[in-house]
């Protein structure tokens, strides 16, 4: 897959606070924090296009003995997050990498993914491309944090659509974003081994919470050859009696106590 020009947030960097609040108030927040408290036993953090950092100052806030390694194509958003993360938590083991997501390649492993209106930024075949990279660098039980636009069903369902719409336009002219409509990613999750175990919708159903816990198909034990040799686990407790041989059918057995049949010749006893 070639991998597209990134648009350029610095533009908006440090006014991107204010845009979201005059837009949304503090809905975007909200949504970002909903899950806050569920991840207080993680240890190790890939936090993906959080913008300024609040999310992840809050974050660290409450679990100062996290790593994190912060993924932004802005300098300037980089900037931001480390100077808010910092005020929030000195000691926090902070990471910042200046580059497409789609191209950075980790060199730890994580057990918890963080991508807050992130993937509605990518097309279809990026978020699979994401996935794929990450996959191989996750514990088993990691979990994915998203948070995103939704296009809800029902009266809302066009509203929704336009809102959505207008943002893309918004966000072309401010800073060249090309993708036009919001990928599915749930179905890439799904076929990469993560299964959905919470999501909250807010905003009349417009923006949605979720999190996605990672758990790969289980390894089957080899398989034994076909023609291969199987022990009986419960061998048998005596051996076998030894077989006596079969009675002739040309001769008569005469039963013991049992009279002779007519025309039988005495025996002599």
């Amino acid at each position: 897959m070639t991998v597209r020009a990134a648009p350029n947030f610095d533009i908006i960097a440090r006014t991107y606070r204010w845009m979201e609040y005059l837009t949304f108030g503090r809905a975007l927040q909200r949504c970002r924090t909903h899950f806050l408290s569920l991840l207080t036993a993680r240890r190790s953090a890939l936090v993906i296009g959080d913008g300024d950092g609040r999310f992840l100052a809050a974050f660290v806030a409450t679990n100062q003995n996290l790593i994190v390694d912060a993924v932004d194509s802005s300098r300037t958003m980089l900037r931001l997050l480390t100077r808010r993360v910092h005020v929030a938590a000195p000691g926090v083991h902070l990471s910042t990498h200046q580059t497409s997501a789609l191209t950075f390649t980790p060199n730890r492993t994580y057990d918890l993914v963080v991508t807050h209106f992130f993937l509605d930024c990518l097309t279809q075949p990026e978020v699979q491309t994401l996935c794929t990279r990450l996959v191989p660098h996750l514990k088993p039980d990691a979990l994915w944090l998203i948070s995103d636009f939704r296009v809800p069903d029902g009266p809302l369902q066009l509203p929704a659509r336009l809102l959505v719409r207008a943002l893309y336009l918004a966000f072309r002219i401010l800073t060249g974003l090309r993708t036009t409509h919001l990928p599915h990613y749930a179905e890439v999750l799904a076929s990469t081994g993560f299964t959905r175990i919470g999501s909250h919708h807010s905003f009349a159903g417009i923006l949605t919470s979720e999190i996605w816990e990672y758990t790969p198909a289980m390894q089957l034990p080899p398989q034994r050859p076909r023609n291969a040799h199987i022990p009986d686990p419960v061998p048998d407790p005596e051996p076998a009696s030894p077989s006596l041989p079969e009675p002739d059918p040309a001769v008569f057995h005469h039963e013991p106590g049992s009279p002779p049949p007519a025309g039988a010749e005495p025996t002599g006893e």
